[in-house]
């Protein structure tokens, strides 16, 4: 007795799938996080820092020699890019099936398959760039374990990202935060300007965005200070009563709710970035403070038996940033994917960054 396709691959048919859990991680942050991009070859990078003066000129007497003046400094930044190398090999019973013509609902189930196995397999990818990201803004480090795994934080830890962002900068930014955001009477619009004038010093950079943690809408609206701002403004206050956020240009921020940004990790247990009382301040995303560097991966174009290793190095092509290919395998006779990425998300100026914890 013949057998049907779901019969022998052992799932329903594809148009009657339902997906108990969704692919992917949620992707939270501003677009500009996946578009600032630079290529560079390997997984080798470099930028340059350079420092802009605050210092005024001095006067001279009229007439008098030019006073001599240094040149400002310049320094450059090597950095090292997260390469990841994977591998699938799909069901010799699924390309049985495709290589079956004389049914075409068969091959073309057995198409859809395929399709849904690579888009799952790239998933593991982008899930993985954006969690670089959230470490980097949460932590400021993305830290791995031996095994290659990414860590929700230092514990176990063997490779160590570290992005340099000041101990100054973190918790409660060196006396900024001086009450907690929890307590009624605290003047956070207050912590807010001192925390602009702090930026301005040191890097003269505006703050622009504030991404933060699950209680800090609760905090806003149950703050003296914030209840009297929102009932002179009735635009904000209707926001926050539609979305039950913090709406864009509260005290000149742009607020971007980042709690629901996590990852699941090797022993499928869903890890948080943020904490419920984080709030991450950065300027505008551009390339002045950030890059997502790419580097580059050697792939194969061709698999024909080559004279010598010169030939055979001629076929590899050069791709930069995140890729795949396909091939044949012999034991048993199937297809064998390869998913590849080398990628780090740079904060070239570590100094804009302040990473506060509004609850001391």
């Amino acid at each position: 007795m013949s057998k049907t396709i779901e019969q022998i691959l052992g799932y329903v048919a594809l148009t009657g799938v339902i997906k108990a859990v969704t692919t992917g991680i949620p992707d939270v942050l501003p677009k500009a996080f996946q578009t600032i991009k630079k290529q560079v070859p390997g997984i080798a990078g470099r930028y340059t820092q350079i420092t802009g003066t605050r210092q005024t000129a001095t006067i001279s007497m009229y007439g008098s020699p030019a006073r001599k003046r240094a040149l400002r400094d310049i320094a450059s930044k090597d950095v090292k890019l997260l390469h990841s190398f994977e591998n699938i090999t799909m069901a010799p019973l699924l390309l049985q099936t495709l290589r079956n013509y004389d049914n075409y609902d068969m091959q073309n189930l057995g198409i859809q398959e395929v399709d849904r196995q690579q888009s799952e397999f790239r998933a593991y990818f982008d899930n993985l760039r954006l969690s670089c990201q959230y470490s980097m803004l949460s932590l400021g480090h993305v830290y791995y374990d031996g095994d290659g795994n990414l860590l929700p934080t230092s514990s176990g830890a063997v490779v160590d990202v570290d992005f340099q962002i000041p101990a100054n900068n973190q918790n409660q930014l060196n006396g900024i935060i001086t009450a907690s955001w929890a307590l009624a009477n605290t003047d956070i619009p207050a912590q807010l300007r001192a925390l602009r004038l702090r930026a301005a010093q040191l890097t003269g950079y505006p703050l622009k965005y504030a991404f933060y943690g699950l209680n800090v809408p609760s905090y806003m609206t149950q703050n003296n200070y914030v209840i009297d701002y929102l009932a002179r403004n009735p635009n904000f206050a209707q926001k926050f009563l539609e979305q039950a956020e913090i709406p864009d240009g509260l005290f000149g921020f742009t607020w971007v709710p980042v709690y629901t940004a996590f990852y699941e990790d090797a022993s499928n247990t869903n890890q948080t970035f943020f904490s419920s009382d984080a709030v991450i301040f950065t300027p505008e995303i551009d390339s002045t403070v950030y890059e997502l560097m790419e580097g580059s991966f050697m792939v194969p174009t061709s698999f024909n038996a080559s004279a010598n290793m010169a030939s055979a190095l001629g076929s590899l092509k050069q791709v930069y940033g995140m890729g795949s290919f396909a091939v044949p395998t012999m034991n048993p006779p199937t297809c064998e994917m390869y998913f590849f990425d080398q990628q780090l998300p740079v904060w070239k100026v570590p100094n804009s960054m302040f990473q506060a914890d509004c609850t001391p």
